[in-house]
């Protein structure tokens, strides 16, 4: 494991972070548990520190998961502010991946708390930024609508392509 955990820190690319995390996370090595809390700490992508929570239950006590997810609470609650329609943001974490796993595995309090704020601001949206994608339980993204069919609702909800232009 030691290879892989020097090659997740010391890389820039955020594909390839996102890649090893998300085998750890399945994978869940033995001595995981400092590799997952580090990784929650260096990430600044909500879905990416989502994933090493998802690693770090795994080894952790309902108390220690709580700490993070009240920080992942507080993240969550300011997405609003910079990103009205985090569609990207809110797909990953409502995946079979990441909170529906979560729910399902431990079914913490925590846990639900943050998912109730989830669908919250995903339910706010706009329906034309809602159900694009998600991840499958082994965290693969896919489609859930046509990409075709995303442009042009979304043309037609920024007024693009009408006779006023």
């Amino acid at each position: 494991m030691e290879n892989i955990t020097e090659e997740y820190f010391s890389s820039k690319d955020l594909f390839v972070r996102n890649q090893i995390l998300k085998k750890l996370a399945l994978e869940l090595p033995d001595d995981g548990k400092e590799f997952f809390l580090r990784a929650f700490k260096k990430e600044r992508h909500i879905d990416m520190k989502m994933t090493a929570v998802r690693g770090y239950a795994a080894y952790a006590t309902e108390k220690e998961v709580e700490v993070l997810m009240k920080k992942m609470l507080e993240l969550l609650i300011k997405i609003p502010n910079h990103t009205p329609c985090a569609y990207q943001e809110y797909e990953s974490l409502r995946s079979a991946f990441l909170m529906q796993y979560l729910i399902g595995k431990y079914n913490y309090e925590c846990f639900q708390t943050f998912n109730a704020q989830l669908e919250k601001q995903y339910n706010e949206m706009p329906d034309c930024f809602k159900n694009i994608y998600s991840l499958d339980e082994n965290g693969i993204l896919y489609e859930i609508r046509d990409p075709k069919e995303v442009s042009e609702s979304w043309n037609k909800f920024f007024g693009y392509g009408t006779k006023n232009d």
